[in-house]
């Protein structure tokens, strides 16, 4: 091994002892071709759970997996009549862990969720009044995380529908974060971007979605080397379906805003895609597809759908 490659192996190992947690981007070699190639068969995983989680009134929304202290964990974003909360849920226990609570009534609605970087992103909506909401950026890494502690925060307010959040997505770009807020059964989406050390996320473009899209639950952001991609989760009767949006090339964030692909997936056990579903790129660089049961009780499954 020759000097430079000697000290850039000691670099990489100084930025994993540094930083064990350091995030994998939500960046894949090929998109659509990740897209079409994954099964619509899931894999179950049960969750016991003694936590008590307050879905009544609400629901679980949105679903994501992340690394905390170099241990899987699954944060799942809900829904109730009085507040809204994160559930935690351990991957190597397959236990609940902890409720963190958000929000009270009125922003009892915590909406579709995404974790990029270290930073997971929630729209918390009134959803009975339906005229405010909070989008808020959380560092998951950090105690304010538990604290319920917005490092970022966006206050939405408005006619009603058009101000709500009920789907969020977050894309980590080389200049900060592209964030994505779609509204009321996603008619409308507005992008924020949010450049390095900032605190005020600017409204870059505010897409009105056609009249044949679907009510998306759940909208997650990913890339490849050549363009910006949405992912929108719904479903109908009894399938679940996932779009996949081409939203702009990579090199100049200029609104394409083209349905490319549907593909339906087969949830079992109780798993639909009108409850928590999102999406990860796993470390091996493959896609993943994540769904839970709308309503938590003793056990949660959970299905996880992956490239064929």
């Amino acid at each position: 091994m020759n000097r430079r490659n000697l000290l850039i192996g000691f670099f990489i190992y100084f930025l994993l002892l540094a930083f064990p947690n350091l995030a994998i981007c939500q960046e894949l070699d090929n998109v659509p071709v990740a897209f079409e190639s994954l099964g619509q068969e899931p894999e179950i995983i049960s969750f016991e759970s003694d936590v008590e989680v307050p879905t009544e009134g609400g629901h679980l929304q949105g679903v994501q997996l992340v690394e905390i202290a170099g241990k899987e964990k699954m944060l799942v974003s809900g829904s109730s009549s009085h507040q809204s909360y994160i559930l935690q849920l351990d991957m190597a226990s397959k236990q609940a862990e902890k409720l963190i609570p958000l929000m009270d009534d009125p922003f009892r609605h915590a909406g579709g969720i995404q974790a990029s970087e270290n930073y997971l992103i929630v729209g918390i909506e009134d959803n009975h009044i339906r005229t405010s909401a909070k989008v808020c950026l959380y560092d998951f890494q950090k105690d304010n995380f538990i604290k319920a502690k917005p490092n970022v925060m966006v206050d939405r307010n408005g006619e009603e529908k058009r101000p709500t959040a009920g789907a969020t997505g977050l894309l980590v770009m080389d200049q900060g974060f592209l964030m994505v807020v779609g509204n009321w059964d996603a008619r409308n989406w507005d992008f924020y971007e949010l450049e390095s050390g900032e605190k005020e996320p600017s409204l870059i473009y505010n897409f009105e979605a056609p009249e044949d899209w679907a009510s998306y639950q759940s909208i997650n952001l990913l890339k490849d080397k050549e363009a910006i991609y949405a992912i929108g989760f719904y479903q109908k009767g009894n399938v679940a379906y996932a779009d996949l949006i081409l939203l702009s090339k990579v090199e100049d964030l200029d609104p394409i805003m083209r349905k490319l692909s549907t593909k339906s997936f087969d949830c079992k056990e109780g798993v639909d895609f009108s409850g928590a579903a999102g999406l990860q790129v796993d470390k091996a660089g493959n896609l993943v597809f994540w769904g839970t049961q709308k309503n938590a009780g003793k056990q949660i499954i959970v299905n996880r759908f992956i490239e064929k």
